[in-house]
């Protein structure tokens, strides 16, 4: 598997978690030797694992927490750190997210996710788009 592929399937793991609230394995993809970061549409900078990791266990536990799908996942490496830029759907809107990984060992992991409002839209090719690359 090429670097770029990992890293894609890295994202595609984090919007699969996130859109089956599977809190356990939201905290197995964000990086433990990495300081962490996040920022959430419409909240203020979340660092530090203990904070960001408390964000999403309260919006998998939320049942009114909407449904995602990520589309159009663009992957780009630099050395040990990767970022990934993509649209998140949610209940028929879009935000574009940047979603930026670090190297470990031979795994990537979660260092920072940003989404925000958008005015563009992106291609959907078919119900299956989570985590593709379009």
């Amino acid at each position: 598997m090429s670097d770029i592929d990992a890293v894609l399937f890295a994202n595609e793991a984090f919007y699969r978690a996130f859109a089956d609230r599977e809190e356990h394995t939201m905290e197995i993809l964000w990086s433990k030797t990495q300081r962490l970061a996040c920022i959430h549409p419409g909240w203020g900078p979340l660092f530090g694992r203990k904070d960001v990791l408390a964000s999403w266990k309260a919006i998998i536990e939320n049942p009114e927490s909407p449904d995602i799908l990520c589309h159009d996942a663009h992957a780009h490496i630099l050395g040990d750190t990767a970022y990934v830029i993509c649209f998140e759907e949610i209940g028929g809107n879009f935000l574009v997210a940047t979603n930026i990984f670090a190297r470990e060992g031979k795994v990537w992991k979660l260092v920072h996710h940003h989404a925000g409002p958008t005015s563009v839209q992106p291609q959907v090719r078919g119900p299956s788009a989570a985590g593709s690359v379009n």
